[in-house]
């Protein structure tokens, strides 16, 4: 009997002996870090952090660093979002800024537009332009310069013709005894004052006239079959013209001048 007491204790006492080695196995698993404790564990060691912290320390050391990323990255956000409404502020700042320049190009554009009408008002018409043509065509076959077209000398012919028509004359004279040398003078053509500039000058001037004609060939034709005419066509004394006409009134005033510095 007492034996089976003695082999009954010695199994209890194995019995117990196995308990408190699992018991102790059992907390020493439930003591280990996870991989993520283990590295953070590592990590604080190459940083040469206190090895004695506990995993609750590092816990929270882990804690603070992710809450102390946080306000870095709303403020990262923030950046951004405030960065945007800047952004477009020199964008709608920058179209004002260039608003006044895509004006210019409006006022350079109205500006060419008005000297070029007023080149165009410097030219003759068409058919005025037809007339000079015909001209040079007969001073080409005689192998003379062409003459040019000249406002002041297109202004005296017209306001002639214009003259001749209203007060329903035919003439090298008006009616105030203004010949065509006073009449072309009066626009400006020829007027040098010699003292200024310091030189001699010669003008030529000339006229011829014609009315009834209906066509250009017609009044070409008898200009250049009437020997005075003809002349002052075919001069080396001009070198600009310019073309009156209105109805069936034709005129055509010559010019030239000879400029000599110092003379």
């Amino acid at each position: 009997m007492k034996q089976v007491l003695i082999a009954a204790l010695a199994i209890i006492i194995g019995i117990n002996s196995t308990f408190a080695v699992v018991q102790a196995e059992t907390t020493l698993h439930a003591s280990a870090t996870s991989l993520e404790d283990r590295v953070e564990t590592r990590r604080s060691a190459r940083l040469n952090a206190d090895t004695s912290k506990s995993i609750t320390e590092l816990r929270a050391l882990r804690q603070n660093r992710n809450r102390s990323r946080t306000p870095v990255t709303t403020r990262q956000y923030s950046s951004r979002r405030t960065f945007t409404p800047r952004s477009r502020a020199r964008s709608s700042s920058s179209v004002r800024s260039v608003a006044p320049t895509r004006a210019k190009p409006t006022n350079l554009q109205s500006r060419m537009e008005q000297r070029r009408a007023m080149r165009l008002e410097a030219l003759p018409s068409p058919l005025k332009f037809q007339v000079i043509e015909a001209v040079n065509m007969e001073r080409a076959k005689m192998a003379l310069a062409p003459l040019s077209a000249q406002i002041d000398l297109e202004t005296s012919a017209q306001k002639h013709a214009e003259d001749m028509k209203a007060r329903d004359f035919f003439s090298h004279e008006n009616p105030d005894g203004i010949r065509s040398q006073g009449r072309i003078k009066a626009t400006g053509y020829g007027v040098i004052n010699a003292q200024e500039c310091r030189c001699s000058y010669k003008v030529f001037l000339g006229e011829n006239l014609a009315k009834g004609q209906t066509t250009i060939e017609q009044v070409i034709d008898e200009w250049m079959n009437s020997p005075t005419h003809r002349d002052a066509m075919l001069s080396k004394d001009y070198d600009d013209v310019g073309v009156g006409l209105i109805d069936d009134i034709w005129v055509l005033n010559f010019g030239k001048i000879e400029i000599t510095i110092g003379g």
